[in-house]
């Protein structure tokens, strides 16, 4: 994509927007240090350096995230990258399809309803399979070839003993 565009100092700024427009940008560079502030560094030893260094690390991050100028909130982000590596891996590029197509900067509340709209997708899933696995009634043909049998139910009540005492409760 760049090789098309040729590289002047007086037309530097209106390429690297065009660029920028294309990829999301901001948006990888601010999900890659919210990944960074998600996994810090240990401090275990209590000695200068080490303390030093996860300032560092902190203090990096968040001044590159601010200088990105974001109308979304940090917390988001981290958030973002908190659920993306817990939730399941096919739901994984929806949210980054999604998010790709959108100039917009993604919330953890966009993240939040893909999530709930993929649950309720897949439990209407879940309940069309049950109903093709259980069907209201069945047909028996190798006795009679006509005759319809229909499922008995019946309710068991049991009753559980407490193993200190021998009474029911």
């Amino acid at each position: 994509m760049i090789s098309n565009l040729q590289m002047r100092n007086e037309k530097f700024l209106v390429d690297w927007q065009l660029v920028t427009r294309r990829n999301n940008i901001n948006q990888i560079i601010a999900m890659m240090h919210a990944k960074h502030l998600c996994q810090m560094p240990q401090d275990r030893k209590a000695d200068p350096s080490s303390m030093r260094q996860l300032i560092n690390h902190v203090s990096s991050h968040m001044n590159a995230l601010q200088a990105l100028s974001l109308i979304v909130p940090v917390e988001d982000f981290k958030l973002n990258h908190l659920i993306l590596e817990t939730i399941d891996h096919e739901t994984q590029p929806e949210w980054y399809l999604i998010t790709a197509t959108s100039t917009d900067t993604p919330t953890t509340a966009l993240l939040i309803t893909l999530y709930e709209s993929r649950r309720r997708a897949l439990k209407r899933i879940q309940i069309t399979h049950s109903r093709k696995m259980f069907p209201a009634t069945s047909r028996s043909s190798l006795t009679t070839g006509s005759k319809v049998t229909k499922p008995s139910y019946s309710n068991v009540a049991t009753q559980v003993q407490c193993s200190l005492c021998n009474l029911s409760h």
